[in-house]
């Protein structure tokens, strides 16, 4: 069966203010930084089925830094 798949990549700070109910995500790219809003992100698939991950990467550190 065929599928049409919607997905949206963000890699970046997430910031989340749940007081104010905002939300952004902020990405650097060659020096370049852009903000996108997660809140109107996660928006655009309210009430559909969804498959959700979350990762944080961190740098491990190398035999000489330990």
């Amino acid at each position: 069966m065929a599928k049409r798949v919607n997905s949206a990549k963000l890699k970046g700070i997430l910031d989340l203010d749940f007081n104010a109910g905002t939300g952004t995500v902020t990405e650097v790219v060659k020096d370049v930084e852009s903000e996108y809003d997660f809140f109107a992100l996660l928006n655009e698939f309210n009430g559909k089925s969804v498959s959700i991950t979350i990762v944080e990467e961190n740098e491990l550190p190398t035999t000489e830094e330990q």
